[in-house]
């Protein structure tokens, strides 16, 4: 029986879902869940050989690492989401396999994936990514479990932050992102009117405001990053804003990620 083809994104973010071959445990312990977060972050803040920041190949909003499988939130970069995948599914087998002396495949089949496009469903999925472990009865409330990306939105992180929190949450301040994601045990409903992605005519008037009715490579280049900031942090991504800015996105990714970016 064929394979079913998978549903691509129009905003580029997905829900992915990676189970361990015969539902067996991915994780045995935390040193293993240590190991998977270090490969999500090189994903998220990928280096080059001399430690030189690189574009980022995706981003992740929300993650659980459960005993036998795992649930991301995570958006593309200047990867597809397939060779996101394929890099943190290679990277960690290989550690897996080395570590516990064994060969083959870890997970089960492909990675599963659906499509995000809704505002609405993107905080849905939030919550319910961050109640894994207390709906499997690991513990009584999502503050309990260590190995989710719940610590960062309870701001009582001990680790390396991994996830984005300006796109889709453009416009809002962090502590409003903290009560909508935080409220998840009293069953908050989010359904916003507007869908997440944004059309290349909203990004320019977007891009045209915040710099003041010129281009932005026209913009002072003491001014220049934090514009990009700014655009980026009113919701348009990074490969819109280069398409629609005519730059190079390492150009645009250098602008965001240099001295001027945003703290969200």
């Amino acid at each position: 029986m064929p394979r079913k083809s998978r549903v691509f994104s129009a905003t580029g973010v997905y829900h992915v879902m990676v189970r361990g071959i015969d539902r067996r445990d991915i994780f045995h312990d935390n040193q293993d869940r240590g190991k998977f977060l270090k490969v999500l972050r090189s994903v998220t803040n990928p280096v080059d050989s001399s430690n030189m920041p690189l574009p980022p190949y995706g981003k992740v909003y929300a993650y659980c690492l459960m005993d036998n499988h795992v649930h991301l939130l995570i958006a593309e970069g200047c990867e597809t989401i397939g060779e996101v995948m394929k890099r943190i599914s290679v990277s960690y087998v290989s550690y897996y396999n080395k570590r516990y002396e064994r060969l083959g495949p870890l997970f089960q089949g492909r990675y599963r994936s659906e499509p995000v496009e809704d505002a609405g469903y993107f905080i849905k999925l939030l919550r319910y990514i961050h109640q894994n472990p207390v709906a499997a009865e690991m513990v009584l409330s999502p503050d309990a479990y260590e190995w989710s990306s719940w610590c960062e939105y309870a701001e009582k992180l001990c680790r390396p932050a991994i996830c984005a929190h300006s796109f889709p949450f453009s416009g809002m301040q962090w502590a409003e992102i903290k009560e909508l994601v935080l409220k998840v045990s009293a069953g908050v409903s989010f359904r916003p009117s507007t869908k997440m992605r944004m059309t290349d005519a909203d990004a320019r008037k977007i891009i045209e405001r915040v710099c003041r009715g010129v281009e932005l490579r026209e913009v002072p280049r003491s001014r220049r990053a934090a514009c990009a900031n700014s655009i980026v942090d009113a919701g348009v991504g990074l490969r819109q804003l280069a398409r629609v800015a005519a730059l190079d996105y390492k150009t645009v990714w250098r602008m965001v990620s240099g001295p001027g970016k945003s703290k969200r």
